[in-house]
């Protein structure tokens, strides 16, 4: 099992964040997190990264990343801290794609992880074809 939680946006700062993190860990009963998201670029980032960086090197977490941070604040923090987001969690599906963010991404060694993959639903992804008629295709492409 990989367990990815993520730090709530009322958590700012240095001490928000480790206290955070020790609550994590106990209501899920573990005693290491693989992946430790900040879930918005929103307050004391440089802070809850800097937290984040020393539960990393305490090896009380595997990975650290970030969700939903646009190109401009991962550059903010690669160049500003000593560890490169492992993860940005963005919104990816048929419908938002991203591409341009996902080139930088890979640019820059931080794996784009999805959420929202189906659409939340949206747009009869479900009810149409598409979604299966892209399935389809890409199972015909696979190798034999």
């Amino acid at each position: 099992m990989f367990v990815t939680t993520k730090l709530w946006i009322q958590r700012n700062g240095y001490e928000g964040t480790i206290r955070a993190f020790e609550n994590s860990l106990k209501r899920l009963q573990l005693d290491y997190i693989d992946l430790y998201l900040i879930h918005q670029p929103f307050g004391d980032v440089y802070g809850e990264w800097r937290a984040m960086e020393e539960l990393y090197q305490q090896g009380k977490v595997r990975a650290i990343g970030v969700s939903n941070f646009s190109p401009d604040r991962i550059i903010d923090l690669m160049i500003h801290n000593q560890i490169t987001p492992a993860v940005n969690q963005i919104e990816v599906n048929p419908f938002q794609q991203q591409i341009d963010t996902q080139k930088f991404l890979q640019d820059n060694s931080v794996q784009v992880e999805a959420w929202a993959p189906f659409a939340e639903g949206k747009n009869n992804i479900f009810k149409t074809n598409y979604c299966f008629q892209s399935l389809k295709s890409a199972k015909k492409a696979l190798p034999k």
